[in-house]
Parts: C-alpha cells; sequence; structure tokens
C-alpha cells in the first residue's frame, strides 16, 4: 500500500473508531451485592430500599438459633427474638427505628419511616425466608400473608405466617403490634383470626 492510502486508510480507522466510541457510550453498572435484599416503608410498602447485613450482624442473628431447636415450639421463640433482631439492624439502616406500634398512633404524624402492618407483614415473610434459606429454620418454612378483618372482627389488618411443617399447624407472625425490635406475637392463625391483639401493658 502507498505511503499516502495508508496514511488515509489510518486516518479513516481512527474515525471510524471516534464514531463507534460515541454511538456505543460505555454503560455503567451498578453491582449490587449478591445478599443484598428489599425491605419496605412508609405505609403500604410506599418505599423500597435495598440493604445488607454485614457478617457480624449475621452472626448474631445465627447465635439466636443456637443451639438448635429441639421442637417446633422452641423454633418459634427463637423466630421471635430473631425478626425482633432484624427489625432492629434494618430500622438503623433505613430510619424506621422509631417506628410505632399499630396504625393509628403515627397516622397524623410523618409517616415517611413509619410501618402499618402490610410494611410489618411484607418485612417479616422476607426476614423468614431469609432464615430459612440460611439453615436457620428447620420445623417451619415461611407462608403467605394472611389478613382478616374489613371491619368484622376489627379493623382490616394483614400478617405474615408460617406453617410448621410435621403437623401442617399454621401460625401468625405479627409484628405490627408493637414498636419496633420488639419480639412480634407468635399465635395460631385461628386464634389471630378471632381479632386477638394484645393487651395494653404487651404493648412495649
Amino acid at each position: 500500500m502507498h505511503k499516502p492510502a495508508l496514511t488515509s486508510f489510518i486516518i479513516g480507522l481512527g474515525f471510524l473508531t471516534l464514531l463507534a466510541g460515541c454511538a456505543l457510550p460505555k454503560k455503567e453498572l451498578v453491582t449490587v451485592p449478591a445478599d443484598a435484599f428489599e425491605v419496605c416503608y412508609g405505609y403500604g410498602c410506599k418505599t423500597v430500599q435495598t440493604v445488607t447485613l454485614d457478617d457480624a450482624q449475621w452472626f448474631t442473628i445465627e447465635q439466636l438459633f443456637s443451639p438448635k431447636a429441639a421442637s417446633a415450639k422452641i423454633e418459634r421463640q427463637q423466630l421471635s427474638l430473631a425478626i425482633a433482631q432484624m427489625e432492629t439492624f434494618i430500622g438503623e439502616i433505613t430510619h424506621t427505628q422509631d417506628d410505632l406500634p399499630g396504625t393509628f398512633a403515627a397516622f397524623f404524624q410523618d409517616r415517611s419511616h413509619q410501618m402499618d402492618c402490610v410494611d410489618e407483614a411484607t418485612n417479616t415473610t422476607l426476614y423468614l425466608r431469609l432464615f430459612r434459606e440460611r439453615g436457620l429454620m428447620r420445623f417451619h418454612k415461611e407462608g403467605y400473608r394472611i389478613n382478616r378483618g374489613f371491619f368484622l372482627n376489627g379493623w382490616p389488618h394483614t400478617s405474615a405466617v408460617i406453617e410448621q411443617l410435621d403437623s401442617g399447624k399454621r401460625f401468625a407472625v405479627d409484628s405490627w403490634f408493637h414498636k419496633n425490635g420488639i419480639e412480634p406475637e407468635i399465635i395460631p392463625i385461628d386464634l389471630w383470626y378471632s381479632g386477638w391483639h394484645p393487651t395494653p401493658d404487651d404493648d412495649s
């Protein structure tokens, strides 16, 4: 190839490279940690936030299941403690640590970092799934959310659920009754459906 032709070829190739660079800009990738999960708050899951727990936090959770439960009843007690601890950790990340019990305590306040029963039930169901995936739940599995009310047996309300594997018995796992970081109520769903709620002295 003659020198002028070679020069023209190089210039042309460089021009095409620049065009390609403009036509196909590099897309910046947003890396999400593999162990990240989404929690919600703000009443009706208005806000969804991606969070992670570090190894020390997960170790604290796992210690609540040690020694391993010898019965489904003991495992339910462990689950209650672990959910409360999850709420404490997540509250610090999402600024929901001051979440008030129930719905109406914060109804006329700024609810952007408060949680209603939909938020609570959604997050609790997620925590239960994470516990199962980490091998921390052996006697139960998480179930679908349940609903009660619509002004029969009280106001409309929803709760997370666990099912005992050997018997099929189901239990409501209800964090809504208490402040953030307080152990949820785990009760048979028939009792929960009846409109049950803790006594005022239990709303610690």
